[in-house]
C-alpha cells in the first residue's frame, strides 16, 4: 500500500439499495468529476461537503467532495451514492478505474487514515472491530476504543515509561551532582505495571465479545434439549416431538446471549443405540461437547429414576447442570447433588430462564457486577505487546536497587517502544501489513 495512488472501491455491500463507492487521494476530485455530470460542481468551495444530484453513465447519482484533511483518510475523499444494484455499481466503479483511479486493497482507506494521523492502530482496529461486532455490547466497545480510550490509557502508559528514562538518564548524566531525585522510582514502576495488569485482565472479556463463544446442549434424549434450543434462538430451529431421539445431528445457531455472540448447538440425545444413523449422530454430539466453551447438560427432572439421567453427564470445566421439567417434579423428590453449577427451569412453562443466563454470565465473567464487561478490552496483538513490556518493566524495576540506571534505562526504552507499537508510535511495514489486511476492501 502507498499514499500516493488514488484509490477506490465499494464502502458498502453491493446489492441493497444504495452502493457508495469511495474515492480517496490527490486525484479524487478530477477523477470524480471526469465519471459524475451534474449541474453543480463538487469541486466549488460551496458545494464541499454536500450531496449533490447528477449521474455517471446516465444512471442517476449522488455524489459529494470532501477536501482533505478534514475526511476520513486525511486525503482528498469523494464518494458516489448510485443504485445497489450489481450492474449500476460495476458501471460506476470501472468508469472510476478508467478515469484513473486503482482499485483500494482490504483496509486501504483507515491505513491511510493511520499514516495521516487520523487514527491510531488502536483505532484502527476499533474499525475493523465495528464492522464484525456480533452484539450491541461488542458494538459499543468497539465505539468507545474508536473514540479513544484505549489510546488513552496506553499513551499514559507510554508517557509515563518515558518520564523515567529521562530520570535515569539525569542520574548517569549528572552523577555527581546534588539533584533531587525522586526515590519512589520503582515504586512508579509498580504503579505502570498496575496498569499494564489491568489492561490484561481486560483482554479475556474482550476476546468474548469479539469471537463470541460455543454453548453446546447436552443431554439424554427428550430431556428438552431442543425446546430450550428453539426459545434461546426464538424461532423453531429444531424439530420437538414427543420421541425419544428425534434430533440426529446437531443444528446450530448464531444468537446473542446475555450480550455475548453465541453460536449455539443443539445435539443428538446420549444413549447406547443399534440405529447407525444415530450412533453418528451420538458421536457427533459426543465432538461438539468436547469442543465447547460452554456445556447446558440438560436433565429431566420428572423422570422417576433420576440416576440414569446424570449417568452421561460429564462434568467438564464450563458444565452448567439445567434440571428441565421442574413443572413435573413429583411431589417430595430431591434432585441429587452435582459437582457444578445447578439450576431448574421449566421450558414448557418458561420458568426461571432468568437463573440459567446468570449461571451462564457467572460462568463466563466471575460473579459480581464489577466481572463484567469492561470499559476498554486489548485484543490478542495487543495482549502479547503488554506481556512483553512487563517483563522488560520487571527488568527495569530490578536494576533500580543497586543503582544499575544504565542498563534501567536500556530495559525502559524496550518497554516503552513495545507499548508504542500497540498505537503505532513505533511499528514496521510487517505489523501494519498483518493489521490491515484483515479488513475488508473499501474500509
Amino acid at each position: 500500500m502507498n499514499t500516493v495512488d488514488t484509490i477506490a472501491a465499494p464502502a458498502s455491500a453491493v446489492g441493497g439499495a444504495v452502493t457508495v463507492i469511495r474515492i480517496s487521494g490527490p486525484e479524487s476530485l478530477q477523477v470524480l468529476q471526469k465519471v459524475w455530470q451534474g449541474k453543480n460542481d463538487p469541486g466549488k468551495e460551496s458545494n464541499h461537503r454536500k450531496m449533490l444530484l447528477g449521474k455517471v453513465n446516465g444512471d442517476p447519482a449522488l455524489a459529494v467532495f470532501m477536501p482533505g484533511p478534514k475526511s476520513y483518510t486525511g486525503d482528498d475523499v469523494a464518494e458516489l451514492h448510485c443504485h445497489g444494484g450489481a450492474a449500476a455499481a460495476a458501471n460506476a466503479i470501472n468508469a472510476i478505474f478508467s478515469a484513473g483511479a486503482r482499485s483500494a486493497e482490504p483496509g486501504e482507506f483507515t491505513f491511510r487514515a493511520f499514516v495521516n494521523g487520523k487514527l491510531d492502530l488502536t483505532q484502527a482496529e476499533a474499525v475493523s472491530d465495528l464492522i464484525s461486532a456480533g452484539s450491541d455490547a461488542a458494538f459499543k466497545l468497539a465505539e468507545r476504543q474508536l473514540a479513544g480510550s484505549l489510546s488513552e490509557k496506553l499513551n499514559s502508559v507510554y508517557d509515563s515509561i518515558s518520564s523515567l528514562i529521562s530520570e535515569c538518564e539525569a542520574r548517569l548524566d549528572f552523577p555527581d551532582e546534588d539533584l533531587d531525585f525522586d526515590p519512589r522510582d520503582a515504586e512508579k514502576i509498580a504503579e505502570i505495571r498496575q496498569e499494564i495488569k489491568t489492561l490484561l485482565d481486560s483482554g479475556r472479556a474482550g476476546a468474548l465479545l469479539r469471537d463470541g463463544i460455543d454453548v453446546v446442549l447436552a443431554g439424554k434424549p427428550n430431556a428438552g434439549k431442543s425446546s430450550l434450543f428453539n426459545l434461546l434462538a426464538g424461532s423453531e430451529r429444531a424439530i420437538v416431538t414427543p420421541i425419544p431421539g428425534t434430533t440426529r445431528d446437531t443444528v446450530e445457531s448464531q444468537i446473542v446471549l446475555c450480550d455475548l455472540p453465541v453460536k449455539l448447538t443443539d445435539t443428538a440425545g446420549l444413549r447406547e443405540s443399534s440405529d447407525p444413523v444415530e450412533q453418528l449422530g451420538v458421536a457427533r454430539s459426543r465432538r461438539a461437547i468436547a469442543a465447547a466453551k460452554v456445556i447446558f447438560w440438560i436433565l429431566d427432572s420428572s423422570n422417576p429414576d433420576l440416576q440414569s439421567e446424570i449417568a452421561e453427564m460429564e462434568f467438564a470445566p464450563g458444565t452448567i447442570a439445567v434440571w428441565n421439567k421442574i413443572d413435573l417434579l413429583l411431589p417430595g423428590t430431591e434432585l441429587p447433588q452435582l459437582p457444578c453449577p445447578a439450576v431448574r427451569i421449566s421450558v414448557a412453562e418458561n420458568s426461571n430462564i432468568d437463573a440459567l443466563l446468570k449461571s451462564f454470565t457467572d460462568m463466563i465473567y466471575g460473579e459480581g457486577e464489577n466481572a463484567r464487561i469492561p470499559e476498554v478490552a486489548v485484543n490478542a496483538r495487543s495482549q502479547a505487546l503488554l506481556e512483553e513490556s512487563d517483563v522488560a518493566l520487571l527488568q527495569a524495576m530490578e536494576q533500580f536497587a543497586p543503582g544499575e540506571f544504565e542498563l534501567a534505562a536500556s530495559d525502559l526504552r524496550n518497554a516503552m517502544h513495545t507499548v508504542g507499537k500497540i498505537t503505532g508510535k513505533s511499528s514496521d511495514p510487517d505489523i501494519l501489513d498483518e493489521i490491515f489486511r484483515n479488513f475488508c476492501i473499501g474500509k
